[in-house]
């Protein structure tokens, strides 16, 4: 599976976002996958540095392209 981002690299970090209490398909709502260096460059490894809403615009602004 390609980077959401670069299209270039495999996905190796797998952000998902869950709406409810148990973590079921049904309740997702945000799937994003990254390979290492597009990870590091939205600080997805750092929790006080992450932004889920600056990631998804990049996400959304990727699938443009």
């Amino acid at each position: 599976m390609l980077c959401c981002l670069c299209k270039e690299r495999e996905a190796k970090v797998h952000i998902k976002q869950f709406v409810g209490d148990e973590p079921i398909e049904a309740n997702l709502t945000v799937k994003i996958d990254l390979c290492e260096d597009c990870a590091k460059k939205y600080s997805a490894n750092d929790h006080d540095g992450f932004s889920m809403a600056d990631l998804i615009t990049a996400v959304k602004n990727a699938q443009r392209e």
